[in-house]
């Protein structure tokens, strides 16, 4: 190729990466007129949204996973123009593999702290010291105790939901990678493909098996018990999955077995993207 038209290709570049900065510029000046209404704890699923429909109309060379990642810094970043993201983790301090994924997924603009016991990082976000809190979906220390029926309400009578299971955009050849939930103060939107989850109480005779049949004779679908752990009366209580964006005047609700002693639906995600 000769100089002068490698000349004239670098300069529509550099006139493509102007427009690119301007264009963005311009974006952040809309955003801005929205106020504090896109809060990334109530924005979630829109932003899941927005990039499952920017994967399906993907074409070209360029490599469709940092098309997402560019969209997921720019989604969190504009979320938080004026207020920069806080997160509580639970883990060890040294432990960098929760902030790894929570980097990952909200970007670099983002600042979290470490904790060592589930209480203190509920505690940070129930004081709305952080907007977020981030735990372990398999961690055998603190799933020995039903910690989800802990989120129908704050100790003030706000809501806790789980709101995202991170990674969201993952890779195909990554093979059981560690799996973190998401919670926040308040309950995320739709993203049009969800899972839900619901903290269900049963008698303590019930098996894991049992309460996935009572689900799906109820008509549900997807159903999967995360987490099983004996509650303080004796009964059980289980962390369960659902496909769908689920309410609590679904009528399937109404068919469950008499062996559902109560349940409440803790929260929502996006189902992840595989690239």
């Amino acid at each position: 190729m000769s100089d002068d038209k490698t000349d004239g290709i670098q300069k529509q570049i550099d006139g493509i990466d102007a427009e690119m900065y301007n264009l963005l510029m311009q974006r952040t000046e809309l955003v801005k007129q929205l106020a504090d209404g896109n809060a990334v704890e109530n924005s979630l699923g829109k932003e899941a949204a927005v990039i499952k429909k920017l994967l399906r109309s993907h074409k070209g060379d360029f490599p469709e996973y940092v098309v997402a990642k560019i969209w997921r810094e720019i989604l969190t970043a504009s979320a938080f123009l004026n207020d920069k993201l806080k997160i509580s983790l639970y883990g060890q301090e040294h432990d960098n593999s929760l902030a790894n994924i929570v980097q990952d997924h909200f970007g670099s603009y983002v600042d979290y702290e470490t904790y060592s016991s589930f209480g203190q990082v509920m505690n940070a976000l129930t004081s709305h010291d952080v907007q977020l809190a981030v735990i372990p979906c398999d961690n055998c220390e603190i799933n020995q105790k039903p910690w989800w029926s802990a989120l129908s309400a704050a100790p003030n009578g706000e809501r806790l939901q789980i709101i995202a299971k991170l990674p969201f955009i993952r890779r195909k050849e990554a093979k059981d990678s560690e799996e973190v939930y998401v919670i926040s103060m308040s309950e995320t939107d739709k993203s049009g493909s969800d899972i839900s989850l619901l903290s269900v109480e049963v008698a303590s005779d019930v098996s894991s098996s049992t309460v996935v049949d009572i689900f799906e004779n109820a008509g549900f679908k997807g159903v999967k018990v995360i987490c099983m752990a004996a509650s303080a009366d004796e009964n059980k209580s289980c962390l369960l999955e659902v496909n769908g964006y689920l309410k609590n005047d679904d009528e399937r609700l109404g068919r469950l077995d008499e062996a559902v002693k109560s349940l409440s639906i803790v929260g929502a995600y996006a189902q992840p993207v595989s690239l």
